[in-house]
């Protein structure tokens, strides 16, 4: 089976700048009250274009980590620190306060052991996508990039774990064609294998979570998402009032889960994945952004319309990025 590996590096960088954009109006609201808003989110989005004219930190944060393995050639802890500091001249579009704060102390000198955040959000799920894709045929050292890369700005291993979960996701859909079916078993053995060469509660409570996922893709998807919104989440940052609401938590194992959840349940249409991404509710743009790195990762630039990149800002410049990174990927892997 041939991969065009180009169109797969676009789809993917692309998908997260469109989930992240289309999700970032959204955040903060339940999706029962978000899906109040319309009856054809199509439509919605052609009447309301000026609500999606950016994209947030999620997009910023991937393009900088791409430049940094692009400027690497490869994973390098001081190419990706020097890459996030620039993004504090962008300026950050909404930036969360576990990767804000910790780039700032990076700034001013502060070694990353110390300058991360102690916080286990999604900040650094929602960013790794370029790093499942240039080490898609290189396992051990995507795990080894994904975690080092998610603990320069967080300590806490539920966001390593998100970020080396949704690494591998991308490098086992990186290889999967839209029209040909793939295993879900298999998926799901890839994914969590990694979790097990850590002894942390957490990375093996993810893995019992990620099960309990596999048996309950049958449920619809309000029902999925009242179920994993807030899974894992512990006291006091559960937020009860939510409780039995389609609300996605910021916490990076809930993120990710849901992320994985709504794009196995949409598999034929990336405009009908991104779409239930965005509108799911709670922190909208990061579930979005994570899971439409995984359905662009599937479908490719190819899946995606016309429409959709037309309505993402600087698209050119992610294109071009995802060349660039395609570049070194083709250099090192594919010769």
């Amino acid at each position: 089976m041939t991969v065009d590996y180009l169109d797969k590096f676009k789809g993917t960088l692309l998908g997260v700048a469109i989930g992240d954009t289309l999700g970032r109006p959204f955040e903060g609201l339940i999706r029962m009250r978000i899906h109040s808003q319309f009856k054809n989110f199509k439509e919605f989005i052609e009447n309301n274009k000026k609500l999606f004219k950016t994209y947030t930190d999620d997009t910023q944060l991937t393009l900088h980590t791409a430049q940094a393995l692009i400027d690497g050639w490869g994973f390098k802890v001081d190419y990706l620190i020097r890459e996030f500091i620039k993004w504090l001249d962008d300026p950050p579009i909404g930036p969360g306060f576990g990767c804000l704060s910790s780039i700032q102390k990076l700034k001013y000198g502060i070694n990353w052991k110390e300058a991360a955040s102690k916080a286990g959000g999604n900040g650094t799920a929602m960013r790794v996508s370029p790093i499942g894709l240039f080490y898609s045929k290189d396992p051990k050292t995507l795990e080894h990039a994904a975690i080092k890369s998610s603990r320069v700005t967080h300590s806490h291993p539920a966001a390593s774990a998100g970020a080396l979960v949704t690494a591998k996701a991308i490098a086992y859909l990186i290889d999967k064609k839209p029209n040909t079916k793939f295993s879900i078993d298999n998926f799901f053995e890839y994914i969590i294998s990694p979790l097990n060469i850590s002894n942390d509660n957490i990375w093996q409570e993810f893995n019992e979570i990620l099960n309990t996922l596999k048996e309950n893709l049958d449920i619809p998807i309000e029902a999925g998402l009242i179920k994993f919104s807030q899974i894992g989440v512990k006291s006091p940052f559960f937020i009860e009032e939510y409780l039995g609401k389609a609300f996605v938590h910021p916490y990076a194992i809930s993120t990710v889960v849901c992320a994985i959840f709504i794009f196995l349940k949409h598999l034929s249409s990336f405009e009908d994945c991104i779409y239930e991404l965005a509108t799911a509710g709670g922190d909208s743009d990061t579930v979005a952004a994570i899971g439409g790195s995984l359905a662009g990762s599937y479908f490719g630039i190819k899946g995606i319309s016309e429409e959709l990149i037309n309505l993402i800002n600087e698209n050119q410049k992610i294109i071009e990025i995802s060349e660039e990174l395609y570049k070194k990927f083709k250099e090192r892997y594919l010769k």
